[in-house]
């Protein structure tokens, strides 16, 4: 083998590993950007109750493809942005593109505090599905608990 040839597979690894990197870095700034806004919904909501959904469906909480949605432990959805007519529809035996139960991943995260839980799901407008991931966290007012989740397409 010669030097140049050498020289270029090198080079090719390390323009690939640069992009491995990059795309790391991508999706660890998302992440931090979804675990921070949940965490407000998360505070808002300890904070005010249900007095506090109105704002949550405010255009202030969705980012691009992403925003703060809300149900209560037994699986009934109480707040979601996209479309507030699916308020008050259980989502526990909700199913990604492939069958995984996320209704119940979703309401395991939440009962357990916090967690990603990870899936296919088409982007808005698309037929195909996409990694999607998204963080749940648990929130209580009164006596009543609440999942809070945002998620992000990878």
């Amino acid at each position: 083998m010669n030097k140049t040839l050498l020289i270029i597979i090198i080079l090719m690894v390390l323009v690939a590993a640069a992009g491995v990197f990059y795309q790391q870095q991508s999706e660890n700034r998302q992440k931090s950007k979804l675990v921070a806004l949940v965490d407000q919904a998360v505070e808002l909501i300890e904070s005010q109750g249900e007095a506090g959904f109105p704002e949550l469906r405010s255009s202030s909480w969705v980012h691009n493809d992403s925003y703060v949605f809300v149900w209560r432990l037994d699986g009934v959805r109480v707040v979601y942005p996209p479309d507030p007519s699916g308020e008050g529809k259980n989502m526990t035996d909700l199913l990604d593109s492939q069958g995984k139960p996320i209704g119940k991943l979703f309401i395991q995260t939440a009962e357990n505090g916090n967690g990603w839980v990870d899936y296919m799901w088409p982007k808005p407008g698309e037929k195909t599905p996409s990694l999607k991931v998204t963080y749940i966290k648990r929130a209580q007012y009164q006596n009543q608990t609440y999942l809070v989740g945002s998620g992000v397409y990878i």
